[in-house]
């Protein structure tokens, strides 16, 4: 056995990281997909795993309600048909067509 193999043996690191408020969960995120947008569960060391993983699933499921909910508004639909109809004009004649459906001047 040499010099180094002497030094190396024997050594286990055993650091817990400390988190701002306590030493429990550090917090989740969830990267955003398939139109979901990215959910973060911050902890900084106050709640459990488990808490953390009950909120995070909380916060999925609403987001499954939002995607369901795919209705358009009012407002959308309009800006959607005057783009239409503009597009739809001849060149030179697009802002007389808008003024003529919007009803100004």
């Amino acid at each position: 056995m040499g010099y180094k193999d002497k030094l190396c043996t024997n050594f286990i690191v055993r650091h817990k990281e400390r988190l701002p408020y306590g030493v429990k969960d550090r917090g989740k995120f969830i990267p955003p997909t398939e139109g979901r947008r990215a959910i973060f569960v911050p902890s900084f060391g106050t709640m459990e795993k488990e808490e953390v993983e009950d909120i995070a699933l909380a916060a999925m499921e609403q987001e499954d309600e939002r995607l369901k909910k795919s209705h358009t508004t009012r407002t959308k639909e309009n800006v959607e048909y005057l783009t239409n109809v503009a597009r739809n004009a001849p060149r030179g004649k697009r802002r007389k067509t808008l003024q003529e459906i919007i009803g100004g001047e």
